[in-house]
Formats: structure tokens, sequence, C-alpha cells
């Protein structure tokens, strides 16, 4: 057989693995992707939310009296000799080991019960009192799941939520807002992060509910946009029309893009939802809701002929 005969079949081969590749990374991608997506929210969530929420339970259990009173309901006793920080005790104690007979010989035992009562305050100063920090916040850890604080994340969630529905929530949230306008720097942040916050999250009608196709970044290049409002009054009055603002998804990444004023009238409303119009510009234009899909390119744009 010929060169000239083997070369298509080792083509042929070639090509048909290189497609089982690409078939494969195509089943396997957006799984790979969804939990990604969704781990990343976890950490993100774990690291920002509940991981300080926890941190504040448990310094609060370690740190007084009445957290002390809610370990020992959970049998556990920061003065334990499990727990006991022989490096943090005086030399009074530390010294005198051997001679009381060890560490867990009575008479050490109430010596170390003496001592730690004479510097027992309500606030509770573990190194002070020769108290393992790591040892106790592990035996906590084991005893109160992580998992609170997801759940108190929620609570005090729900909480803020239902104290801004009142008056005197208004009237405290309104307080809380004219202090952080006065605070140097950051008065220069806060209020744009609240409006954009705002935003999205009231009520209104003022919302991406308006999907459109619009001419940019030239006139004969069009592109998916959401109109979010109707734009600038000294816009309208300098250019004698009406130019609507809208946002530009950037692909693959559509919580990036450009904020653009254009005329209304050369705005091309289209009939796709917001979750639809987000799909196209994610997928560069592949996902196409079946109601608007249109017979294939020309054979000459079709990189498979």
């Amino acid at each position: 057989m010929s060169k000239s005969t083997k070369q298509p079949k080792k083509t042929k081969i070639k090509g048909k693995k290189r497609g089982f590749f690409l078939r494969g990374i195509a089943v396997l991608l957006p799984t790979v992707l969804t939990v990604f997506i969704f781990t990343s929210i976890w950490h993100f969530v774990g690291r920002n939310v509940t991981g300080p929420i926890n941190g504040a339970i448990y310094g609060v259990l370690e740190g007084n009296g009445i957290g002390w009173t809610i370990l020992g309901s959970m049998d556990i006793d920061p003065y334990a000799r499990e727990f006991l920080a022989q490096g943090e005790l005086p030399p009074e104690l530390s010294d005198r080991v051997d001679e009381f007979g060890g560490l867990g010989s009575a008479s050490f035992q109430a010596a170390l019960t003496a001592w730690r009562l004479e510097q027992e305050t309500f606030s509770r100063d573990l190194e002070g009192l020769a108290i393992d920090k790591d040892k106790l916040r592990e035996a906590i850890v084991s005893e109160v799941h992580p998992a609170v604080g997801i759940v108190l994340s929620g609570i005090l969630v729900l909480f803020l939520g239902y104290l801004a529905s009142g008056f005197l929530g208004r009237g405290l949230i309104t307080a809380f807002d004219r202090l952080l306008h006065r605070i140097p720097l950051i008065r220069t942040v806060y209020p744009y992060t609240k409006q954009i916050t705002e935003f999205f999250l009231s009520d209104n009608d003022l919302e991406f509910d308006t999907v459109v196709a619009a001419p940019y970044p030239a006139d004969n290049i069009w592109a998916i946009g959401f109109v979010t409002g109707p734009g600038i009054k000294t816009m309208h009055e300098g250019l004698n029309g009406r130019f609507a603002s809208v946002f530009i998804p950037t692909s693959p990444m559509p919580m990036t893009g450009f904020t653009v004023f254009i005329e209304e009238s050369r705005l091309i409303p289209l009939d796709i939802t917001v979750d639809e119009a987000l799909r196209i510009t994610v997928s560069a234009g592949v996902l196409v809701p079946t109601d608007q899909q249109v017979a294939a390119l020309d054979k000459r744009l079709c990189s498979a002929a």
C-alpha cells in the first residue's frame, strides 16, 4: 500500500480520536464546572460568613463564666487535666510538680484549683488560667458543629429583614447609614454599594427584565443587552433624544460588561427571557432557545465544511 493511501487513514483515525476527546470534555465539563461553582460558593460562605460566626460562638463559650456554664452542660470542663497548659503554670506550681507527686496527684490538683480561683474573673483568660486554647477549642468544635454558623446566619438575615420592616428598625438602619456616610473613606464606597445592592434586591420594577439587541460596539454589530434604566437627563437634553442605559454582558462571564447609553429607537426588544439571554452569552451564542433557532449557517462559514 502506498504512502498516499495510508496517510488519509491515519488522518481519519486522529480526527476520530480528537472527536472522542472533545465529546468527552463536553460531557464532563458541565458537571465539573457545576461542582466547582458550588464548592467555591461553599468555601466562600464558610470563610467569610459562617467561619466568623462560629469563631464568635466559640470565643463566647471559652471567654466568660456564662459560656463555661454552657460548656459544663456539654460535659466539657475547661479546668480538666486534659486541657492543662503546663508551660503557662506559675513558677510556684511548675517548680513543685514533683514535690506534689505529679500532675495527677490530689495535692497538685488542690493547689492548682486554689490558684485558678484566685485568678478567675467573669472574663476568662485562658492563658492566665493555664488552659490549652487549642485543645479546648477542639473539644468545643466536636460538640458545637460548624453547621450552627449556617443556621445562625440564616436566622440573623431573617431577623435583620424583620427589623428593617418595622418603624424602629428603619430608624436604626437610617441612623447607621448616616454614621457610615460621615466616616472618611467608607463614605466614598458604601453609598454606591448600597445603591447597587438595592437595585438588584429591591421589589420595584427597575430590574433586568428587558432584553434587547443593541448596536454595540459599532452600528453594524449587534450585542445582547439588558435595559437598566431610562438614562440621564443631561444626555437626553444635550443630544436631543432619549438614550436608555444598557448593560452589555461579556462572554463567557456575564458578571462583567459595559454600561452604554443608546438611543431607544435603535434598540430591538428580543422575545427571550433574562435566563435565556445569559445562557446565550455564557455559551458564546451556542445555546440558543429552540423557538429562536434559525437555519444552518452558509457552508462557507461552517468550519466542518
